[in-house]
């Protein structure tokens, strides 16, 4: 049986489009889909963003399929 370390090791990784916060203390960064502006201000700090690119794990779907038969579910 595998364990969540070696797992999360050998997880894929995508490169995506980013806008991050030119203050060097604010951490703050926004997928480049979800900005509506064309020069986006930073939500925490206030402070101009750049655009960028973040390496992210790859989100996989796990899909549970239990039913409950006969039972009506209110």
């Amino acid at each position: 049986m595998s364990t969540s370390t070696s797992e999360a090791q050998t997880q894929e990784m995508k490169e995506i489009q980013i806008w991050k916060c030119k203050d060097s203390e604010c951490n703050a960064w926004i997928r480049d889909e979800f900005v509506t502006e064309a020069a986006p201000s930073c939500p925490l700090c206030s402070s101009m963003m750049e655009q960028s690119k973040k390496q992210v794990p790859l989100a996989v779907k796990k899909v549970r399929k239990t039913f409950i038969m006969g039972k009506r579910r209110f």
